[in-house]
């Protein structure tokens, strides 16, 4: 959703905004499994009240220089239904540059693999 992730994250973290702490924690042992780390960011109401605006529903970005990944975040709530929804910031992490050994430069598909296995830890729950 936005490159901040990459200023507080640097490329080592995904950005991972949940409502739902079940979900959050299948998807932070997913990116365990996976080797890669989700850190999870706050959905602060305070960050919603930026996006309020005199002439549209909403805006699409904050009134404030600050918490740019975490009003997208915001943004994105909006639209969504259910309850239980995570958002992940791949910004910082998408373009791999020396810090993930095992992964070559360039673009890495993070978190591709952690979603996968969330997903399959997800399916041997039921």
């Amino acid at each position: 959703s936005s490159g901040i992730n990459a200023e507080y994250g640097g490329g080592e973290c995904v950005g991972t905004y949940s409502t739902c702490n079940d979900l959050w924690n299948t998807l932070e042992k997913g990116g365990f499994i996976s080797g890669d780390r989700l850190w999870r960011m706050p959905l602060f109401k305070e960050y919603g009240d930026l996006l309020k605006s005199a002439t549209a529903d909403i805006n699409n970005i904050s009134s404030a220089p600050y918490g740019g990944s975490i009003t997208a975040a915001k943004f994105l709530q909006n639209f969504v239904e259910c309850k239980s929804w995570a958002h992940l910031d791949i910004a910082g992490v998408m373009d791999n540059t020396s810090s993930m050994s095992y992964l070559p430069k360039g673009m890495s598909g993070r978190p591709t693999r952690s979603i996968i296995e969330a997903l399959r830890l997800m399916s041997l729950e039921k």
